[in-house]
């Protein structure tokens, strides 16, 4: 059975100069039982920032899956998600695809303190 992973841009950036975020891979089909891997060029992040992955079903609210350091160091709120950091190379990495792995995937990253910002 094909489950469908898609991966779309999401950049939240706020006064930050010289931050980019890029992901080349849009979309994605794999057979359930797979490994899949998303990825986000980010340049410019600083100390003390993160790169934030989520995951949206339709009709659900966005689930934040870990977050990334400039460093490297991850926090996962998702058992099934583990990150990879290469370079200036953030991603997320699904040994085995479930159906309910199939939705939309989204790197964001922001400067400062997310806990400080108000919605």
């Amino acid at each position: 059975m094909l489950i469908n992973l898609c991966t779309v841009v999401l950049i939240l950036i706020h006064g930050v100069e010289g931050l980019s975020l890029n992901q080349n891979q849009k979309f994605l089909v794999k057979l359930k039982g797979k490994t899949v891997s998303f990825r986000c060029e980010v340049t410019g992040l600083t100390s003390g920032n993160f790169v934030h992955w989520y995951h949206k079903k339709d009709g659900d609210t966005f689930k934040r899956l870990l977050y990334i350091s400039e460093s490297g160091v991850a926090t996962s709120e998702a058992k099934d998600f583990v990150s990879e950091k290469i370079g200036n190379s953030y991603g997320i990495k699904l040994k085995e695809t479930k159906e309910e792995h199939a939705g939309m995937y989204y790197c964001a990253c922001w400067e400062g303190n997310h806990s400080e910002r108000k919605l």
